[in-house]
């Protein structure tokens, strides 16, 4: 791959190598082709990125062609309007392709906000939105652990969140420049992902012995919700959205009665279950290894167990390896206070690994001071809960939770 761009080489944002050469460094599975659901991209033709778009896995068509250089992005410091198009469709397949992994490329403001609100010709701010209209098509499922499938309703994840953001910013964009017909597009789209997942979150609350998959999904929504407020949070959307701020605001504190009240339960499920798991898994960007295959990506938390038993079977590492992973995990359990997903990752490789975490075989790969913190009666004492005592304490919770509405 070349060498990243200058800084703001592309009409004073990142250029396009750079962009590019953040996603490889995050996941290098989608252009190095060792994993086999990423062996070819998705055939489309056409002169733009715009063009390959249009797939349920456009995300990676976009990147595709730009990295096999479909179209010019040598660095400028005036890009045309329909360079700034395909730039547009360049973020948002960076964005979409890296948001679940652990170090996301860090576009979603520029989306959200930079790109809509800058001046542009009509048809180029009507070609933004179908293609922000069309991520609706594009199926997140081989770049994310962070989804919950429903029966009706389908995979509902934090992509959606970010579908949300990214046209809460057109609809701002639209109200401002009196385009009504694409605002209305835009407004109805929102609407819809909107009931979309409250009707999943109440056909899911009722069922007993899926309570885990109930809390992903409440986490879910409470983010999904969060990123409709980034998406509307700017100073314009306060003068010329403020219908859209009152409608769609702030869905997990204000108006519970909004969408059959999915969102305020879900709300409530996550600030009292689930809010210490929310951070941004800042100490997990350290661990190089957890990048090298899709399946590694992290599930939501905090019911990790399955995901530390496949970190501690993982076939393509050695020992010492494996003692580099579970030294960063100890480690971010560490740093992040009162989360419990690394701890029940951490017992689950303890679990699936031969002598566990203390026996001969990992002692003899780890640093003395990781081999003291694993001996931690604290840790010792969070991993020792059974995954069922565990799973079963929160399906209590949840039960609980929910009856007070």
């Amino acid at each position: 791959m070349a060498p990243p761009d200058p800084r703001g080489a592309f009409g004073g944002f990142v250029g396009v190598r750079t962009l590019l050469s953040q996603v490889d460094g995050t996941a290098p599975w989608i252009f190095n082709g060792s994993a086999p659901r990423f062996a070819s991209p998705p055939a489309a033709s056409g002169p733009r990125l715009r063009d390959h778009a249009r797939h349920p896995l456009g995300w990676w068509g976009v990147l595709a062609a730009a990295r096999a250089g479909a179209l010019s992005f040598e660095p400028t410091p005036e890009p045309s309007a329909e360079q700034w198009g395909d730039y547009f469709a360049l973020c948002l397949a960076c964005h979409w392709a890296t948001v679940a992994t652990f170090v996301p490329t860090d576009v979603d403001t520029k989306i959200r906000m930079h790109l809509w609100l800058r001046h542009m010709p009509p048809a180029l701010r009507a070609e933004q939105v179908e293609l922000s209209l069309e991520l609706a098509a594009w199926d997140p499922r081989s770049v994310t652990a962070r989804g919950v499938e429903i029966v009706g309703e389908g995979f509902v994840s934090g992509h959606d969140g970010e579908r949300l953001s990214v046209q809460g910013g057109g609809l701002v964009a639209c109200r401002m420049t009196g385009d009504h017909d694409h605002a209305r597009r835009l407004e109805e789209a929102i609407e819809a992902e909107l009931w979309r997942e409250a009707r999943a979150f109440v056909a899911l609350a009722p069922q007993r012995g899926r309570e885990k998959e109930l809390l992903a999904l409440a986490a879910l929504m409470t983010h999904n919700a969060g990123d409709v407020d980034q998406g509307l949070g700017t100073r314009e959307a306060k003068r010329h959205a403020a219908a859209d701020l009152e409608r769609f605001g702030d869905l997990a504190g204000r108006g519970p009665e909004r969408y059959g009240g999915a969102f305020a339960r879900a709300a409530a499920l996550y600030r009292e279950l689930l809010a210490a798991e929310g951070h941004r898994h800042y100490p997990l960007r350290e661990i190089r290894a957890l990048r090298a295959d899709p399946e590694l990506l992290l599930p939501l938390g905090p019911c990790l167990d399955d995901w530390g038993a496949k970190l501690a079977t993982w076939k393509a590492w050695d020992d010492d390896v494996r003692a580099e992973v579970l030294a960063g995990l100890a480690d971010a359990a560490r740093k992040v206070r009162n989360q419990s997903g690394y701890y029940r990752a951490l017992a689950g490789f303890d679990a699936h690994f031969p002598g566990g975490l203390t026996g001969p075989r990992m002692t003899r790969a780890l640093p003395a001071r990781v081999q003291r913190d694993l001996k931690d009666s604290e840790l010792r004492k969070r991993i020792a809960v059974r995954r069922e005592s565990f799973e079963a304490s929160l399906a209590k919770k949840t039960r609980e939770i929910l009856s007070r509405f």
